[in-house]
């Protein structure tokens, strides 16, 4: 009874002090509140079992015993259902890589995040298309799965062959290489779609990239953003750190923790101090107006600059379909606090906080068209598109924070599409 005792007390010791480490390395870590949050708490439960052998002494020894045999069974049935997954279920996609590009800035390593063999999200790395849609991650799809992006639908509605080029932060510069590399695949129409939420800032941004100096203003002094992804990634505390090699280890807790984060970005979890909540049972959501306005008003240098940037984008953009005998068509896609601004506007109840941003967005997309419409390029605002979706309470986007296009959002754009679509 004795020896017992004494391996307990060494057991439940040995995990106190493990513990004590981890709130101390979460506290030192620096990182954001919920990280170190989360690592006092996991401290602490470490600490528990010694502090209640301490304090009940042999009661609570036996609770401790029993609720280590309880779990037994629990253990075994993740055991199992690990071993399920892994012999009968899907091959998980692996992590997403991003590579320097000297023309493009990043681009996925190929084969990662569900990328063919070009780093693009398709299924195959086609050798020739129908349609090449380009973009950023509005086009890639963030949030939804593959076969639910708009260009997919359209393939999928069409019978059309249709390749995808897009990723995250790219903007109008990065759209005029991709076109110089996708008219290799020899697409007969070519879908630009520009994000009014971040696509005038990207171009700044991104203006100084090799192979873009036809699209700089003069006099401008560019530098390229850095990616933070280029300088890897490392869990935020050593307590995080066991999560994320848990995550990594098993695909069932994997599974369960995507499902928890979903359904946590699902609500309205991220409204921050300057967001407005737009509360309704089918179209309510959290609008972003503080957040978005500097990425489109022009009394801010990047969106001034990279409108400019943008506009010649166009123009490179019109002169590479005549050489290549394609159509070259713009989507503009306007962010989803214009849309409800508007779509709130006609029903005669607009929202004071949405007035700045929707004044200086609409400018912008009246800029946009009217340049493309003088190269002949074809132009099409999806604003009106995506208002009668909420008008017939169906909203586009999730109703968290995210800017990004629902699964909804997509089959709307690609329904669209197929009303413009050359036959």
């Amino acid at each position: 009874m004795a020896k017992r005792t004494q391996r307990s007390t060494l057991i439940t010791g040995g995990l106190a002090a493990f513990g004590v480490w981890l709130a101390i390395d979460a506290l030192l870590a620096g990182s954001l509140w919920k990280y170190q949050l989360f690592g006092l708490g996991l401290g602490g439960a470490c600490v528990l079992p010694l502090a209640t052998l301490l304090v009940f002494g042999d009661r609570a020894r036996r609770l401790w015993r029993r609720l280590l045999f309880a779990t037994m069974p629990l253990l075994v049935l993740l055991l199992v259902a690990e071993a399920g997954v892994r012999a009968f279920g899907p091959t998980p996609e692996l992590p997403g890589v991003l590579l320097r590009d000297a023309r493009l800035g990043h681009r996925n390593e190929p084969g990662t995040e569900g990328t063919d063999a070009r780093g693009f999200r398709n299924a195959t790395a086609r050798e020739r298309t129908d349609v090449l849609f380009v973009g950023d991650s509005q086009t890639w799809g963030f949030g939804v799965d593959p076969d639910s992006t708009f260009a997919a639908q359209f393939g999928t509605a069409t019978g059309r062959s249709s390749y995808q080029m897009a990723n995250g932060s790219w903007g109008p510069v990065q759209y005029v290489e991709l076109a110089r590399q996708g008219f290799a695949l020899q697409p007969k129409w070519v879908v630009v779609t520009v994000y009014l939420g971040n696509d005038l800032v990207d171009a700044h941004d991104y203006a100084g990239l090799e192979g873009a100096a036809d699209l700089r203003t003069a006099g401008v002094d560019y530098t390229v953003r850095d990616n933070p992804e280029f300088h890897g990634s490392q869990s935020p505390n050593l307590a995080m750190a066991l999560v994320d090699g848990a995550l990594a280890c098993s695909r069932v807790l994997d599974f369960a923790a995507r499902v928890v984060k979903s359904r946590l970005q699902g609500g309205q979890f991220d409204a921050g101090a300057n967001d407005v909540v737009f509360s309704d049972v089918r179209t309510g959501t959290i609008l972003r107006p503080a957040y978005r306005l500097p990425a489109v008003d022009r009394a801010h240098r990047g969106p001034r600059d990279g409108l400019l940037v943008t506009q010649r984008a166009f123009v490179a953009l019109a002169s590479l379909g005549k050489q290549h005998g394609a159509e070259v068509c713009v989507l503009l896609l306007p962010t989803k606090e214009l849309v409800y601004a508007k779509w709130l506007q006609s029903l005669g109840r607009p929202m004071p906080e949405l007035a700045a941003l929707q004044a200086a967005e609409q400018v912008a997309l009246a800029s946009l068209r009217d340049a493309a419409t003088i190269l002949g390029l074809r132009c099409f605002d999806l604003t009106n598109a995506l208002q009668a979706e909420l008008q017939e309470g169906r909203a586009p986007w999730p109703a968290s924070g995210d800017g990004h296009l629902s699964a909804h959002g997509h089959r709307t754009v690609a329904r669209f599409l197929l009303t413009i679509a050359p036959r």
